[in-house]
């Protein structure tokens, strides 16, 4: 029966982790430090810690996401109410209002237009380390 990791089995493991991901010791100080082998700490780093920092960008990557979803619906939510208001102000022939509610209904649009270049460029760079990902699985294949 295979041994489970002694690391991820560990007290410390947190703390562990986050040296061995922030390189602030050398594996030797980091043993030393928690008690446990410089091999223990190779495999577990060799093992578990990629997984570590893949899930953690894949959460970061979804709160990075609904956070965005939430403000594309503020801003639209804004741009709605800076509409309703022009369109109050012209009705009631205010044309001072009408031109600052113009004005906010206008930066709304520039924000969104930010928003979804920022967006698209995320996207396009997520789908270039995915080529490049790729390919560097097909070299070690190959």
């Amino acid at each position: 029966m295979a041994r489970g990791c002694s690391i991820c089995e560990h007290s410390d493991r947190r703390d562990i982790d986050r040296a061995l991901v922030t390189r602030s010791s050398s594996m030797r100080n980091i043993a030393e430090r928690f008690g446990v082998s410089t091999t223990a700490l190779a495999r577990h780093k060799k093992a578990h810690i990629p997984k570590l920092v893949e899930a953690a960008q894949a959460a970061q990557g979804a709160q990075a996401a609904s956070s965005g979803a939430a403000l594309i619906d503020e801003l639209d939510r804004l741009l709605k109410k800076a509409l309703a208001i022009l369109e109050a102000a012209e009705k009631a022939g205010e044309l001072r209002v009408a031109l600052q509610a113009i004005r906010e209904a206008r930066e709304t649009v520039k924000a969104c237009a930010e928003l979804a270049v920022t967006v698209d460029l995320e996207e396009r760079v997520e789908a270039l380390e995915a080529q490049i990902e790729a390919r560097r699985g097909g070299m070690r294949g190959g």
